[in-house]
């Protein structure tokens, strides 16, 4: 094993302290790579090469979101999967991010390749998912049961961070696979650290001032103004009051993992429109005048 690299990054409101110098998937030491063309070197993380991907193509359009998963497998099983080569199964993903007890990062496809880990779905304007992200996956058998290690949150912060300032992506374009692939994705799960990521700049989460003062208020809880919101936000809602308690499943499971029952209630209403307050005034204000 290589000797401990020592890296110390400021992100935002936090200090990452990580160390690093691992052997990677390959027969060959590898403690850190070179960026793809065109991608600047990570700042304060050592990325390992894992395997190649077949789950993948030339990226046609402008990254704006970085989706996050959970595995739902083992490391050694998804880094088998997620090599791509079952003809019926054509998976990949940009990074990996383990669950050893010091986690590593991963790459099986660069940055310059879209890869197929998002699959069907839409977010806002976007139903290119796979063209238009980049996709994390974190190994935890399942993110709804299994909480995810501290040390694990650590890397995944610097990780994202690093993709966020390089792509100018927005705190609400970062996303669970749950929230672009609704009704057929539950990761990463209920147990993932959103609001802590949040806190540190990373991912998008309401003012909880502003979520405990508007408590007492009246909101509406008709199934027209929750489509609203949601769509508002960036959610994909199907027609039909099917599809809207999927949504807004898929919307707690994000954003209210305490009680996930789909049902149009206060709280999730007032999340909703807290979220618009703060990264959507004026999409929220905008539903306040219409009829």
């Amino acid at each position: 094993m290589n000797a401990p690299i020592r890296s110390y990054c400021r992100f935002g409101l936090a200090w990452v302290v990580i160390s690093a110098g691992f052997i990677g998937c390959t027969t060959t030491n590898q403690p850190e790579i070179k960026p793809a063309m065109g991608e600047p070197k990570f700042t304060g993380l050592v990325i390992e090469q894992g395997p190649g991907s077949l789950g993948a193509e030339p990226r046609r359009e402008k990254i704006t979101l970085l989706i996050l998963h959970h595995t739902a497998g083992s490391l050694a099983s998804s880094l088998r999967t997620l090599q791509g080569r079952d003809p019926n199964h054509k998976v990949g993903v940009h990074f990996v991010v383990t669950d050893e007890v010091k986690p590593r990062v991963i790459r099986m496809v660069p940055e310059d390749m879209s890869a197929y880990h998002a699959g069907r779905g839409t977010w806002g304007s976007v139903t290119s998912l796979n063209q238009q992200s980049i996709g994390i996956e974190i190994i935890n058998l399942d993110g709804n049961i299994h909480p995810y290690s501290e040390a694990q949150a650590d890397i995944l912060f610097a990780l994202c961070a690093d993709i966020i300032r390089r792509h100018d992506i927005k705190p609400w374009n970062v996303v669970a696979h749950s929230d672009v692939a609704i009704g057929r994705k539950i990761d990463p799960g209920t147990k993932f650290p959103w609001a802590k990521l949040a806190s540190l700049g990373v991912g998008a989460w309401p003012w909880q001032m502003d979520v405990d003062n508007a408590v007492d208020r009246k909101v509406d809880l008709s199934p027209e103004y929750a489509r609203r919101l949601l769509v508002s936000y960036g959610y994909g809602v199907e027609p039909g009051e099917a599809g809207l308690k999927e949504c807004m499943t898929a919307f707690q499971r994000h954003f209210r993992p305490a009680n996930i029952n789909g049902v149009i209630d206060n709280e999730s209403v007032i999340i909703l429109e807290a979220l618009l307050r703060r990264y959507h005034p004026a999409a929220y204000q905008a539903l306040r005048v219409t009829p």
